[in-house]
């Protein structure tokens, strides 16, 4: 069954509420990366678990490499989240 993944938080990494900076930590270190702070993130809740899936948006995902990632723990971003992501991902591509 596949779970609808919302937007729990969309902003700068070091202004995520602080039950999410655990997740967004983890996801960095998976990449070994270490986050200074400023970076744009996405964190989209999966179903209405207590999941989280971190986008680090710095790294310029598209929307098929987003599906893909979602695709491998059975969830799929619902219309209005794909709509914010789409804005959020072309203010990203903007940004020098």
């Amino acid at each position: 069954m596949t779970r609808t993944a919302t937007l729990a938080y969309t902003g700068k990494a070091s202004g995520a509420p602080s039950e999410l900076q655990g997740f967004i930590n983890f996801r960095a270190g998976l990449g070994q990366r270490e986050l200074k702070g400023g970076e744009p993130v996405a964190v989209l809740r999966i179903g209405v678990t207590e999941c989280y899936h971190v986008l680090l948006l710095d790294e310029r995902p598209s929307l098929a490499d987003i599906d893909r990632e979602l695709a491998k723990i059975e969830a799929g971003l619902g219309a209005t989240t794909r709509n914010e992501l789409e804005k959020l991902l072309r203010e990203c591509a903007t940004i020098t």
